[in-house]
This record gives C-alpha cells, structure tokens and sequence, in this order.
C-alpha cells in the first residue's frame, strides 16, 4: 500500500498528536510505504526556519521532520516545472494506485485517488 503525504497532514497530525503511522497500519493489512515528495520535505524545513512563524508551527515542522526519519518511506522528486505542489502531487499520483494523505479541499476535489484523512481530531479514515 503506498500512501504520498501532503505537508498538511504531517503538520496536522503532529499539532493533534496523532501518530497515522500506528493508527494507518493498523486500518490495513498489507505494509505501507510512505512517499514522501522531496517538496513536501522543503516546505517543513522552511517553515522550520522561517523568521515570522510562530513557534507552534516551527516546533511541529521540527518534529515533523524528526518523525519521518523513523518511518518506512521513500523520498520522490515531484516530475513537472510547476511551482504549485499540489498540481505536481495531482499529476503524479493520476493513474496510479496511490492513496493521498491531506486535508486540503480543493487538491481533494481534484483527485480521484483515495484520500486519508482525519476526521474528528483523532482519527484517520479513507475516503
């Protein structure tokens, strides 16, 4: 099962204290593979070190980054010029069996892949 993380789920579930590494192993039988965009990493790592965030956002960025060391993933570089992240994460995950872990909306509304997300504060589901 591979599973692409988006920056806001990361950042989420962090905030909330949700480990979707545990909890998403536990909702499916068959290992996952994490894949991890190169760009989602640079995101976290500038949020991280950006001057004028607040230190809730850089301590979870931070965290999120120590986090993804220890799970079983594999870091991608997005295909594309694009600089929006979300059409490269579209377009790469079109056609293929990947589930999208994000609670943005509108990149929701323009996949047709599965989405993992997280519904009432503390738990995962797969829409």
């Amino acid at each position: 099962m591979k599973i692409l993380l988006d920056t806001n789920f990361i950042l989420t579930c962090i905030k909330q204290k949700i480990d979707f590494n545990s909890i998403t192993n536990d909702l499916f039988d068959e290992p996952i593979e994490w894949i991890i965009p190169q760009e989602v990493l640079d995101e976290l790592k500038n949020i991280k070190d950006k001057k004028g965030i607040k230190i809730l956002d850089k301590n979870s960025a931070k965290l999120s980054l120590e986090i993804l060391q220890t799970i079983n993933h594999k870091i991608i570089k997005l295909p594309g010029n694009n600089p929006n992240v979300d059409i490269k994460i579209k377009n790469y995950i079109s056609e293929k069996k990947i589930i999208l872990a994000t609670l943005d909306k509108n990149l929701k509304k323009r996949v047709t892949n599965k989405i993992l997300t997280i519904r009432n504060r503390k738990n995962l589901e797969i829409i």
